[in-house]
């Protein structure tokens, strides 16, 4: 257990150098939480849990399953942060960890459903009649797809941060993405004009 709190930590953090009003920079915080500075690993993702929780949400559709993945989320993160080789590609780093950690945690809820152990509450069926929401076309993407979308268009990020986040090029999320918005169109017709 930590001896310090996180508030106290960025507090004690905050005019290093002598700079008044300098913070430490993500890889210097990254270096002191390889460093065994538990208060620094804790004060990373405090800056990023909300970003990481509305990815799950995005990805998962159900506030239980998303918080399931940001925890297995941080406890990979914990113990792998020794194998982060360049720290200041933290965020791409957590971030991808986090897309395993929900694509885990579909696979298993999907599982769990298919083989009957779990018949309700599993966040990706639909109440409406017989016709088919944006949610569960996008749920039925396959998963390389799927992520390109959420990361687009449900988080706002940019298509070269979305190739650095998957690590592929940005020609190859283009086109992912074109096929993902074909499927989307011809699932659900011509009425999708979001995603043009």
């Amino acid at each position: 257990m930590p001896t310090k709190t996180v508030s106290s930590f960025l507090q004690s953090n905050k005019y290093e150098n002598g700079k008044e009003g300098f913070w430490l920079d993500t890889k210097e915080w990254v270096a002191a939480a390889k460093a065994g500075k538990e208060e620094a690993f804790l004060a990373l993702l405090e800056t990023r849990k909300e970003r990481l929780f509305r990815i799950a949400i995005g990805y998962l559709h159900n506030e239980t399953d998303a918080l399931d993945a940001v925890q297995e989320t941080v406890c990979r993160a914990f113990q792998n942060l020794k194998k982060l080789k360049q720290p200041e590609y933290f965020d791409t780093w957590l971030v991808r960890i986090l897309l395993n950690a929900c694509a885990d945690e579909y696979r298993r809820k999907r599982k769990m459903a298919y083989t009957g152990k779990e018949s309700k509450g599993t966040g990706f069926e639909d109440t409406s009649d017989t016709r088919v929401s944006l949610r569960q076309a996008v749920d039925q993407l396959p998963p390389e797809q799927k992520e390109i979308i959420i990361l687009k268009y449900y988080q706002q990020f940019t298509l070269s941060e979305v190739a650095a986040l998957l690590e592929c090029p940005e020609g190859t999320v283009k086109t992912r993405l074109h096929k993902a918005l074909v499927k989307l169109r011809k699932t659900l017709g011509e009425e999708v004009t979001c995603f043009a």
